[in-house]
């Protein structure tokens, strides 16, 4: 989609959102698509490391590409990821090449050990708009703690490989994001020094941004306060984006990490049947009417944080900039707002 047409459907989301609308006209502006749920990791802040690997698999590229052939005309970005290491999946690149050729924007996050020099090539020949890494603990006893069965030094010469290569290459794209948790807990030997230094570091080496996070609450039911005196908006999601697991199950939101509420399969029915098929109009309907029905929602944080015009503050400009101005120079300088 061009600038006008992406500005307006944001526009038509945005009215379809705040009065509350079931059945849609619009269609999401985003997709979440799980190449994969396996991990190479075991990190200790990821419910990842308690799935069973008989749950775990690979999209088939087949199934990524009827995906992207129904999406293309309504979808502005593609997010290659979700629950796992998108580098476990061989057909990685061949996805980002086919949804770029189809003019949708690309991006992908990984924990970055698989990035091999070959892989770091492969990625900057025909690049993604965006790629980004977790780097949780910048110093290495701190890290190897939390991405248990990672090693600092690897991740970080597959970073600054690629860093290197792209300015070499001189590549405008993909714009590249270390993105750091503050945990609640300072982890064993990360410092105020050891994060300044490593930043340092990576900005001088051509990275984009480090955007650091607060510790991720995942949603679950008796998790927090569920009462509704609490709740302090309506969860926008429903209305703009839609989650595909490897296996083509359509999932809410990225917070109902189990799929505890299929919205349908991509397998068995097209994006538009289920966009606004049953399942999806009796989500909104309760998320505006009766969100104490809806066990997974009425635990998740996102509902009760700071809200501007009744919408989510968080990640909202974010995603504005995502959508209007995309990864290039001015976003550079915005930064991206993660904002709790």
């Amino acid at each position: 989609m061009n600038p006008i047409q992406n500005a307006t459907h944001l526009l038509r989301i945005l009215y379809e959102y705040k009065r509350g609308a079931v059945r849609l006209k619009s269609m999401p502006l985003r997709l979440w698509v799980e190449t994969t749920n396996a991990c190479n990791l075991k990190c200790v802040m990821c419910p990842n490391r308690c799935v069973p690997d008989s749950q775990k698999g690979l999209l088939p590229l087949p199934v990524f590409k009827k995906i992207v052939d129904e999406a293309r005309g309504f979808v502005n970005d593609l997010y290659l990821h979700h629950r796992g290491e998108p580098l476990l999946n061989p057909y990685l690149f061949d996805m980002l090449a086919y949804a770029r050729q189809a003019g949708l924007k690309t991006r992908f996050h990984s924990n970055g050990t698989l990035l091999t020099p070959d892989r770091a090539d492969a990625l900057l020949v025909d690049p993604p708009d965006m790629v980004s890494f977790s780097v949780d603990g910048f110093a290495k006893q701190a890290y190897e703690s939390i991405r248990v069965g990672a090693d600092f030094d690897r991740t970080l010469a597959n970073l600054f490989y690629l860093l290197k290569r792209k300015r070499e290459l001189k590549r405008k794209a993909p714009y590249i994001v270390v993105e750091r948790i503050r945990f609640r807990q300072t982890p064993p030997g990360e410092t105020p020094d050891s994060i300044r230094d490593l930043t340092q570091r990576f900005l001088a080496a051509g990275l984009d941004e480090v955007i650091v996070k607060e510790e991720y609450t995942w949603a679950e039911p008796g998790q927090c306060d569920c009462s509704p005196e609490t709740l302090t908006a309506r969860c926008t999601f429903p209305w703009y984006a839609m989650v595909i697991c490897w296996d083509g199950t359509v999932a809410p939101c990225p917070q109902d990490y189990h799929v505890a509420m299929s919205m349908g399969n991509v397998n068995h029915s097209s994006l538009r049947e289920i966009w606004n098929g049953t399942a999806y109009q009796v989500l909104r309907n309760n998320l505006k009417h009766d969100v104490q029905s809806l066990g997974l929602c009425r635990s998740c944080d996102r509902l009760r944080r700071k809200t501007v015009g009744g919408i989510p503050f968080q990640y909202m400009a974010t995603f504005l900039i995502d959508h209007l101005i995309g990864y290039n120079a001015l976003r550079r300088k915005l930064g991206t707002f993660e904002r709790n």
